[in-house]
């Protein structure tokens, strides 16, 4: 088995700076991760921490952002997906897909976990991201 364990909360914006700034007392004493331009994913995205669970926040860079058609829907936002770090990428593809998931995004680098491959799947009618543990 991969052993899956929560990463993070992944949230859609459509703009991050703006949400930071009216929830700010929520997530003022975050720690905050610098803003990251993701190219391959087409997002800006950031990171915010209580020191237990982190949360992604996700911008789209733009109408082709995988997140666009999804901030459409919810114009304000809203929770987009629950990543999990698993010890295999692969494997636990096999056992999601076996479960009855679709692979929505296949294995990819991403910038945002050093290079680590990530893929996303579709389970149950939630998206889950896998990160392949280093």
């Amino acid at each position: 088995m991969s052993n899956f364990r929560i990463n993070h909360v992944a949230m859609a914006l459509p703009d991050i700076a703006s949400f930071l700034e009216k929830t700010r007392p929520v997530y003022d004493g975050f720690t905050r991760s610098p803003l990251i331009t993701n190219q391959r994913q087409s997002v800006r995205e950031q990171f915010l921490s209580d020191g237990n669970t982190t949360i992604e926040l996700l911008e789209p860079l733009g109408d082709s952002s995988p997140i666009a058609g999804f901030l459409k829907r919810q114009r304000l936002g809203g929770l987009l997906h629950l990543a999990f770090d698993v010890d295999a990428l692969d494997p636990a593809i096999e056992v999601l897909t076996a479960a009855g998931g679709r692979v929505v995004t296949p294995p990819i680098p991403d910038i945002a976990f050093d290079e680590r491959r990530i893929a996303f799947i579709l389970l149950a009618g939630q998206i889950i991201e896998l990160i392949e543990r280093p």
